[in-house]
């Protein structure tokens, strides 16, 4: 990963950018590694959301589902937020949890407000409810 390679030193927001990367993995099917030399699949993302592309257009087509593509598209966006460009502008894990469990609050980049979430049924059973607490409380 470029983050550890550089740093050499583990911390929650390399965690955070990993955590990203794998978000857009699954969401674009494309590889970590997708582009050229000098382009990572968190940077192909973060130029399409500069650029104003349609989240549904980079979508892999094999998830596309008319049902869930709000909450696919929101998952997408959660990914370049979490792979944002400087660590101190990405979320921390508890505030990813809080997004996607909460579905409720907007996403920013910038001043772009990207969506809200709404992917909560997804995530709601008995084994995570009985654990949420542990990691929603506000300390």
């Amino acid at each position: 990963m470029l983050q550890y390679a550089q740093t050499t030193r583990v911390n929650e927001k390399i965690d955070v950018y990993s955590f990203g990367v794998v978000l857009l993995e699954l969401t674009t099917g494309k590889e970590a590694n997708h582009g050229d030399e000098y382009s990572s699949l968190a940077e192909w993302a973060w130029r399409h959301i500069q650029v104003g592309t349609d989240v549904e257009d980079i979508l892999d087509n094999e998830i596309k589902e008319a049902c869930y593509m709000d909450e696919i598209c929101n998952i997408f966006k959660l990914g370049v937020m979490c792979t944002a460009t400087l660590p101190a502008s990405r979320p921390s894990m508890k505030e990813v949890l809080k997004i996607l469990l909460t579905c409720s609050s907007p996403l920013s980049i910038g001043d772009k407000n990207v969506g809200f979430y709404d992917s909560a049924p997804l995530l709601k059973n008995s084994k995570w409810e009985n654990n949420m607490e542990y990691y929603t409380d506000d300390d």
